[in-house]
């Protein structure tokens, strides 16, 4: 019997100190949903009531991120007056700028760059808040970041950067703002490869023209030695790979294994590159170092009709 009085009254005892850490929570917890929904008031109140304004859930999202992932401004303002960290960071390293940037709020970026936020943090993917603006093709928000300083030639784990995003995209407007900016043409991603083969790749033949402009050189390879050139045959991008060639590109370049643009258009069934390649001068008789021809690959796959433009072209 004097045992379980004991252990009652020991148990009264803890949820009695207990109560208080409760509350609290329960303080935190509803203080991350008013920020959500955009409850300025209810966000005062509970910051009067003692609730943290960097409480964060067990992923490290605050309050101040849930604000600004919605687009709340007042609520931001407000928990950044009263203390809330503009550069604090959840477990995957996000941060209240890299929410804003994401929903594309270009003036609650800007309110975060002004207290303070830094532009260059990434998140765990190794993306910072420029990179996610360009990925959403978010201009405006772009436009704050640039403006207050991010750096325009950022890049991911895996090096790609804000400029190679928007060019893999397709979103010229971002790819002239970020080159306005003074984004480096010459960066490379982690196989070696520059915007303007990713841009030739995926035919985006007005960005590969604005590239070009400021400067992209065509001659630059990728860790394989292939240049734009091969990305666009590969891609069956004829009209890029044409204004490719009116560039300088060079018709008949081989890659570390001795494979040449036309070669990339006939693996790839592209036929109408494979004609504009063998009307612009290529060499049909070029060999890889296995020792293999173009005329070689399209009869090994079939491709009858690109066999009998070979053909022709090798009789001339």
């Amino acid at each position: 019997m004097v045992k379980r009085t004991f252990l009652h009254a020991l148990t009264c005892s803890l949820l009695l100190f207990c109560a208080p850490l409760f509350a609290v929570e329960d303080i935190n917890r509803e203080l991350r949903e008013a920020a959500m929904v955009g409850d300025p008031e209810l966000v005062e109140q509970l910051l009067a009531r003692g609730g943290n304004p960097n409480s964060a859930t067990r992923f490290g999202k605050s309050a101040l991120m849930f604000a600004a992932e919605e687009g709340n401004d007042e609520v931001v303002m407000r928990l950044l007056e009263r203390g809330a960290d503009v550069n604090g960071k959840s477990v995957a390293g996000c941060t209240a700028l890299t929410f804003a940037a994401e929903g594309g709020y270009g003036e609650l970026a800007a309110l975060l760059l002004e207290h303070g936020a830094k532009s260059q943090v990434k998140t765990r993917t190794g993306w910072d808040a420029l990179m996610i603006a360009t990925r959403y093709n978010h201009l405006q928000v772009m436009r704050v970041l640039l403006a207050h300083g991010a750096n325009v030639n950022t890049s991911d784990k895996d090096g790609m950067t804000a400029l190679m995003t928007a060019a893999d995209k397709g979103y010229f407007e971002a790819v002239q703002l970020l080159l306005q900016a003074g984004a480096d043409t010459y960066v490379r991603n982690r196989n070696d490869a520059t915007a303007l083969m990713i841009a030739a790749q995926n035919g985006r033949y007005p960005i590969v023209k604005l590239l070009l402009q400021h400067g992209a050189s065509v001659e630059a390879v990728s860790s394989d030695g292939a240049t734009a050139l091969f990305w666009a045959a590969g891609g069956g991008h004829a009209h890029t790979a044409e204004l490719l060639l009116d560039a300088g590109a060079a018709i008949n370049h081989q890659s570390t294994e001795g494979a040449t643009a036309l070669m990339e258009a006939v693996n790839a069934a592209q036929e109408k590159v494979v004609e504009l390649l063998l009307k612009r001068g290529s060499d049909v008789a070029l060999r890889d170092k296995s020792g293999k021809s173009a005329l070689d690959y399209a009869r090994q796959a079939g491709r009858t009709e690109i066999v009998r433009l070979l053909e022709r072209a090798g009789k001339k």
